[in-house]
């Protein structure tokens, strides 16, 4: 078993995923970058629904886990069980989550985390008004 590598894992930020009957991802609304612009007139606290998918392009083996969101103060705002999952060596692997009613209290770098075996791989997602 060998887990995937850190530079390997990539993040897709969108509004909405879904897989296709013949495995493609259809995405809606991708964010280019890791930063998310919220409503100016908005107040805050708000919510917000997001989708994220983790590509895992490297490891192999039997896998399970959990996702986080942190805010950017570190507090958890949300977490999810990865159901455990067989990665196939020389195959990407991907990992979706559509999270709604993220609860936004500020601005600032929130952290998503996917945590697999022992691993974390964390990446920034910068949400501002």
């Amino acid at each position: 078993m060998a887990l995937p590598s850190d530079a390997n894992v990539e993040l897709l930020l969108c509004d909405a995923v879904r897989r296709t009957p013949d495995g493609k991802l259809d995405l809606a609304g991708y964010f280019p970058v890791h930063e998310v612009k919220l409503d100016s007139s908005a107040p805050l606290p708000a919510a917000m629904n997001l989708g994220f998918v983790f590509v895992l392009k490297d490891g192999d083996g039997i896998f399970h886990g959990a996702f986080r969101i942190l805010d950017p103060v570190g507090q958890e705002l949300h977490r999810s069980e990865v159901a455990e999952f067989t990665k196939q060596p020389g195959l990407p692997h991907v990992i979706m989550f559509l999270i709604n009613r993220i609860p936004v209290a500020r601005s600032g770098n929130f952290t998503v985390v996917l945590e697999l075996g022992d691993r974390e791989y964390r990446r920034p997602v910068r949400v501002f008004q």
